[in-house]
């Protein structure tokens, strides 16, 4: 039980992502604004998005999506959106150890609202193996991680220590998180290999 994954997204065709109303804002430029809340400021509206020859197209118009509440829900500002079943799941399986703070945010649909949840890390974990981590020359920019097993083992869920880390897509599981998912038939999650030393 000492693997550990890479927690990612699983888009089908004809899903739906959660969109903030505007122009997309720079997700890193709103971490700031979020610290010490536990709530987003905004809602997120569920849109269709079609990738063309002219770009992401945007639509309102959700009727002939097939998926559109997932429990890891894709958005467009690109972090990690759950559900309350996937906040649940994840919360059974925390060591204590973590320091997260769940923050609410309200998605719509036409005739529909749902409450999902965003893990907010309150500290920056110590979590990788320095010496076999590969970095951008010259910089701490990660390229590729390797985490310290000795490091990892007091957590079930973990960021990769970047520049925003406090809100992050860059979310690791241990080997029981990703059992007790999968049991619970969570929807919109992947799961590839870490590398631990």
């Amino acid at each position: 039980m000492n693997k550990y994954f890479f927690l990612s997204e699983k888009i089908k065709q004809g899903t739906a992502f959660a969109y903030t109303e505007g122009e997309t804002p720079l997700s890193h430029e709103l971490i700031p604004e979020m610290v010490g809340k536990i709530e987003l400021p905004f809602e997120l509206i569920l849109k269709k998005v079609i990738s063309g020859k002219n770009g992401l197209q945007v639509s309102t118009d959700i009727s002939d999506l097939k998926y559109l509440w997932l429990d890891y829900q894709p958005n467009n500002l690109a972090w990690p959106l759950m559900s309350e079943k996937m906040r649940n799941v994840i919360c059974q399986n925390l060591t204590g150890k973590e320091g997260i703070i769940w923050m609410k945010v309200n998605v719509k649909s036409i005739g529909e609202s749902k409450m999902y949840f965003i893990p907010r890390f309150e500290k920056r974990l110590d979590v990788l193996d320095e010496q076999k981590t590969i970095f951008v020359p010259g910089s701490k920019h990660i390229i590729k991680p390797v985490f310290s097993l000795k490091k990892v083992l007091s957590y079930n869920f973990f960021n990769k220590p970047q520049d925003f880390w406090e809100i992050t897509s860059g979310l690791y599981i241990s080997e029981v998180l990703k059992n007790a998912m999968q049991k619970e038939k969570l929807t919109g999650v992947d799961f590839e290999i870490a590398t631990v030393i």
